[in-house]
């Protein structure tokens, strides 16, 4: 009988390949079949967004989302958008558990997946929540956040997002947090043993020689340095670190989906918004960077978090400079520039560049060596028994 796995992440139709895609690619090489189910969402589009732009753009990301309903990725590897009702209430709750739990009987049946031997893996919302009851193999929550530490200062939203985050907590087999900030509030949270499972990297993918881009070499022929960044573009990014850069004599090269309002640095000299790029044309982009930047807004979700970017720079022997997100200063304080303002950001930059060697370069890579994909996935099957 065939192996599945049965799957909530991030949208699968953004072009970000995030952590638990990357899992679930290691379970596709141990012969998984795998039903990814899109996320539902667990708020308001008004919530922290900064404007009604960043609130429409979120609007239409989303119901561009919901037209593609299913999706065949390839044979045995199945995309979900489930059907549900925007809104948000105890009441639309219960309705909406409801309609996930038929829906996927439903997916289940057509695809002929026995719940009972297959691998239920949850990660950024509580998308599959309602189904926690039904009987599987292994039940995992991954968390590369921690959903009830979501960025916003309605207090009663966090106080449900603590509550279904405890309620999930407590009904799988096994946790697992991306950094030890979120491994010991996740602890706390549960009273359950939390798994460390740092990020890791396609290491092949990052490192194998491309060549760049036909965008990055017109950039490049202007003879500015490059500050780059890749990936999802919410308000949650520091701008103002962007635009520092431009007036001080970088190219600022941005890549990514815009779900937030940057209007302010739209047609501004020096800067250049790439849009989406797909994962497997990454590298010949970001290989033309002189440094990478990992920058956002300080707040407890990004001080708890561990970016997947972090290993990704490091990869292509990058210098990065990056606010001070505290699992990447103790994992690789020696080999990331740390910075708290625009101005200081552009100053590390600068460092960056002047003291960059190849010793460096090959210690950036040879520490990204130690994280690969595959490596995690040996750590899950070590834990979980799979």
């Amino acid at each position: 009988m065939a192996k599945w796995v049965i799957c909530s992440g991030p949208d699968w139709f953004r072009p970000s390949v995030t952590s638990t895609r990357q899992i679930i690619f290691q379970f596709r090489k141990h012969d998984y079949n795998v039903l990814w189910v899109n996320p539902v969402a667990f708020k308001s589009p008004a919530v922290n967004s900064d404007n009604k732009k960043s609130m429409r753009k979120k609007i239409l990301n989303k119901l561009k989302t919901h037209l593609r309903i299913f999706k065949k990725v390839e044979n045995g590897f199945y995309v979900f958008v489930p059907v549900y009702i925007p809104a948000f209430s105890e009441k639309w709750d219960k309705v909406n558990a409801a309609l996930m739990r038929v829906q996927i009987a439903i997916v289940a049946a057509l695809l002929g997946i026995q719940t009972s031997k297959a691998v239920l893996w949850i990660s950024g919302s509580f998308t599959l929540s309602p189904i926690l009851e039904k009987k599987f193999k292994t039940k995992v929550y991954q968390a590369a956040d921690l959903i009830s530490d979501f960025r916003t200062n309605n207090q009663a939203l966090l106080a449900d997002l603590r509550r279904k985050e405890i309620h999930l907590s407590n009904n799988v087999d096994y946790l697992f947090a991306s950094s030890p900030k979120i491994q010991e509030k996740l602890a706390e949270l549960s009273g359950r043993d939390v798994n460390l499972l740092t990020h890791g990297v396609d290491y092949d993918h990052f490192t194998a020689e491309a060549e760049l881009a036909s965008e990055i070499k017109m950039i490049k022929a202007k003879g500015l340095p490059i500050a780059g960044y890749f990936g999802t573009l919410s308000d949650a990014n520091d701008k103002e670190v962007f635009a520092e850069f431009a007036k001080n004599g970088f190219s600022v090269v941005i890549i990514g989906k815009v779900l937030g309002d940057y209007s302010m640095l739209e047609g501004k000299e020096n800067i250049y918004f790439t849009g989406p790029v797909a994962f497997s044309n990454l590298p010949s982009f970001a290989r033309g960077f002189d440094i990478c930047l990992l920058n956002w807004i300080m707040a407890d979700w990004i001080k708890n978090s561990f970016p997947v970017k972090t290993m990704e720079y490091l990869a292509m022997g990058k210098p990065i400079v990056s606010c001070k997100i505290p699992v990447v200063e103790n994992m690789f304080g020696n080999l990331v520039y740390f910075a708290e303002t625009p101005a200081e950001f552009v100053e590390m930059g600068k460092k960056a560049m002047a003291e960059n060697t190849p010793e460096l370069v090959a210690k950036r890579i040879e520490a990204a060596a130690r994280h690969t994909w595959d490596s995690k996935f040996r750590n899950i099957k070590e834990i979980t028994g799979l």
